[in-house]
C-alpha cells in the first residue's frame, strides 16, 4: 500500500472522528446553556451592557474626538460603526454624546469615573464565564474590581481601534486603493468578518477564567461569528415588516430596541463560550459515559479509539508497589487484580480498576494482569478523570460506592481469612 493510499484511507476515519466528536460538543453545549440559564444570563449581561454602553461611546467619542480633532468626522464615523454594531440605533443619541464631550471640561478624574461605571458589565461577564468554565478559582474584591477595571480598559481599547478605523476609513476613501473602500467585498466578505472573529477571540481571552488553546478560542468565536452574522440580517428583515415593534414604549423604541438586539449578542456569544468549554472538556465528555448509567451502550466505540489500549492474555498492565498515574475501564475482555498471588477481583466489561492509587497519588496496591484474549481497555488520566468528578456528581456518588463496595468484600475476605 502507497503512502497516498494510506492517507487517504486514514482520511476517511478521521474525519467521521472529527464530526462525531464536533457533533457532540455541539449538543453538549446547547444542553448545557438551556441547563445553566443561558437566557437569563443574557438578559442580565444586556442590562449591565445597556447601563455601560452610553459612558463607553461618550469615553469613545471623547477619545477620539481629543486624536483626530473633528467632531463631524468622528460623529460619522460613529454612526456608520453603531449602524453596523446595532440594528436601528438612533443617530441623535451620538448626537447628543458629541456635544457632551464638546461642553465640558473632562479630566482624568472623570475619565476613571467614567471607566469605573463599566465595571459592573465586566464584573457579571466575568462571573458567568467563571460558571460557564467551571472555574474553581475565585478572586478577592479589590483584585476581582482590578480586573474587571483592566477589562474595561481593553474593551474601550477595542472600540477606539473600530471607531478610529470606521472614521479613517470615511476620511480617507478617495484615497484609500478599491481593496480597502467600505462597500468592496474584501472589506465586507474578508476584513470585516475577519475583524469580528478577532475581537470575539479577543473578547473570550480576557474574560476566560482558565487559560485556553487558541483552537478552543477558535472554535467558539467561529460558532459566535456565524450565528452572529445569521442573526443580524433576521433581526433587520423582522423589524423591516415589523415597523411597530417596539412601538409600546414610545419615544424609547430605539432604546428598547438596542436592548434586544444587546440580548441576541449576549446570549450567541454565551453559546460561544459553551463551546469553547466543551470543546476544552472534549476528552472527559467522552470519557464520562463510561462512567454514567445508561450511556455505555450509546458510546461509539470510535471515539474510544484514542484512549483504548489493546491488551494480550497475560500482560501485566502493572505490578504492586508501581506509581499509579492512570486508571482503567475494561470494554471488553477481563482483567486479574491479585496481592502477593492472590486475586483481590476480576474486573470485566464495564468494569475498571487503579483509580484508588491514582486519586491518593500513592503506589499500586496490586498487580493488574490481562486474563483473556482481545481484552480492550480505556486509559484514563488524572486530569480526564479529576474534570469528570469535578463536574459529575453523580458519577462522583457511584465511584465512592464502588470504592465502598470493593473495600467491604477486601474486609469480609480478610475477617474470613483470619477466622
Amino acid at each position: 500500500m502507497t503512502s497516498d493510499t494510506r492517507q487517504a484511507s486514514e482520511l476517511g476515519p478521521s474525519i467521521l472522528r472529527f464530526l462525531s466528536v464536533s457533533s457532540l460538543v455541539a449538543k453538549t453545549s446547547l444542553s448545557s446553556f438551556s441547563a445553566s440559564g443561558g437566557f437569563g444570563a443574557a438578559a442580565t449581561l444586556a442590562y449591565y451592557g445597556f447601563l455601560s454602553l452610553m459612558p463607553l461611546l461618550l469615553l469613545v467619542v471623547f477619545l477620539l474626538g481629543a486624536v483626530m480633532g473633528s467632531s463631524e468626522a468622528v460623529l460619522h464615523g460613529m454612526t456608520g460603526l453603531m449602524n453596523q454594531l446595532f440594528p436601528a440605533f438612533s443617530d441623535a443619541v451620538l448626537g447628543d454624546l458629541v456635544s457632551l464631550s464638546q461642553q465640558r471640561v473632562w479630566g482624568l478624574v472623570s475619565v476613571v469615573v467614567l471607566v469605573w461605571s463599566i465595571t459592573p458589565f465586566a464584573g457579571a461577564m466575568r462571573d458567568l464565564m467563571a460558571r460557564i468554565f467551571k472555574s474553581e478559582r475565585r478572586m478577592n474584591y479589590f483584585k476581582g474590581k482590578l480586573y474587571d477595571f483592566a477589562a474595561v480598559l481593553a474593551l474601550l481599547s477595542v472600540f477606539l481601534l473600530l471607531a478610529g478605523g470606521k472614521v479613517f476609513q470615511l476620511m480617507a476613501q478617495d484615497r484609500l486603493p478599491w481593496i480597502l473602500s467600505p462597500g468592496g467585498h474584501f472589506v465586507r466578505f474578508v476584513a470585516v468578518p475577519g475583524f469580528v472573529l478577532a475581537v470575539l477571540c479577543f473578547l473570550y481571552g480576557v474574560f476566560s477564567p482558565v487559560r485556553l488553546r487558541m483552537a478552543h478560542v477558535l472554535a467558539g468565536a467561529v460558532t459566535a461569528a456565524i450565528l452572529l452574522a445569521v442573526i443580524r440580517p433576521v433581526f433587520g428583515l423582522f423589524l423591516q415588516f415589523n415597523p411597530d415593534y417596539g412601538y409600546a414604549f414610545g419615544s424609547l423604541k430605539a432604546v428598547f430596541l438596542v436592548i434586544i438586539w444587546a440580548y441576541y449578542t449576549f446570549a450567541v456569544i454565551l453559546l460561544g463560550a459553551e463551546v469553547i468549554a466543551n470543546t476544552r472538556r472534549r476528552e472527559s465528555l467522552l470519557l464520562k459515559g463510561l462512567f454514567a448509567e445508561g450511556q455505555r451502550v450509546h458510546m461509539p466505540r470510535a471515539l474510544l479509539d484514542r484512549f483504548a489500549l489493546a491488551c494480550e492474555e497475560g500482560r501485566v498492565l502493572f505490578r504492586e508497589g508501581d506509581p499509579g498515574n492512570e486508571m482503567y475501564c475494561v470494554l471488553s475482555g477481563a482483567v486479574s487484580l491479585t496481592r502477593k498471588g492472590s486475586q483481590l477481583a476480576l474486573v470485566k466489561d464495564g468494569g475498571y480498576f487503579g483509580e484508588m492509587s491514582m486519586l491518593l497519588d500513592a503506589p499500586r496496591t496490586a498487580t493488574a494482569t490481562a486474563v483473556a484474549p482481545g481484552t480492550t481497555l480505556v486509559v484514563i488520566s488524572q486530569d480526564n478523570f479529576d474534570m469528570i468528578l469535578r463536574e459529575n456528581p453523580g458519577i462522583v456518588q457511584r465511584v465512592l460506592k464502588e470504592m465502598a463496595l470493593r473495600l467491604k468484600a477486601t474486609n469480609e475476605r480478610i475477617e474470613k481469612g483470619g477466622s
